[in-house]
């Protein structure tokens, strides 16, 4: 379980703030363990679906696994996701990789989206998820597979490494 970026997070822990600073500027050994993490848990597949702030990971992912990576924006009329590249196959296996994975709606808009242009995603891998939020049930009821690197529960003296659960 991503051993270095778990012990980051944990020096951070109990507060939000530092956790969601860090997120934001990953270092490069951050990325590498995280992104060990993915390669070891995910089977094959044949694309990586960045989300914003994820761009780092997906990219990492993505040249680990020698797929392409498809990063994505929002786009500011629709609302809906804009991909910067389409598959060159028609169901292509694809993986969604986030940074901080809670309530898992920007993720399963993802899904429909890339399953609209031919991708078929069945796992997101997240750097940290938030296990209090809903995301997990959600995406779970679809039919895909969550992969955090370091899973984290709310509390009232706020946030700890999750123990309710067995870490992947």
């Amino acid at each position: 379980m991503a051993p270095s970026f778990r012990s980051v997070v944990s020096s951070l822990l109990p507060s939000e703030e530092r956790l969601m600073s860090r997120l934001q500027n990953l270092s490069e050994k951050d990325v590498l363990s995280i992104v060990d993490e993915f390669v070891v848990g995910l089977p094959e597949f044949d694309a990586v679906i960045g989300l914003p702030g994820a761009e780092d990971l997906a990219r990492s992912l993505a040249s680990l696994r020698g797929v392409p990576a498809v990063l994505v924006t929002r786009d500011a009329e629709s609302g809906w996701w804009s991909f910067d590249t389409e598959p060159t196959e028609r169901t292509q296996h694809a993986v969604i990789v986030t940074e901080h994975f809670t309530d898992g709606l920007p993720e399963l808009e993802a899904v429909v989206q890339a399953s609209k242009l031919g991708y078929l995603v069945q796992w997101v891998a997240c750097a940290v998820e938030r296990t209090n939020e809903p995301g997990r049930s959600r995406l779970e009821l679809q039919g895909l597979t969550i992969l955090p690197a370091v899973q984290l529960a709310d509390t009232p003296r706020g946030l700890v490494m999750e123990r309710r659960f067995p870490q992947p």
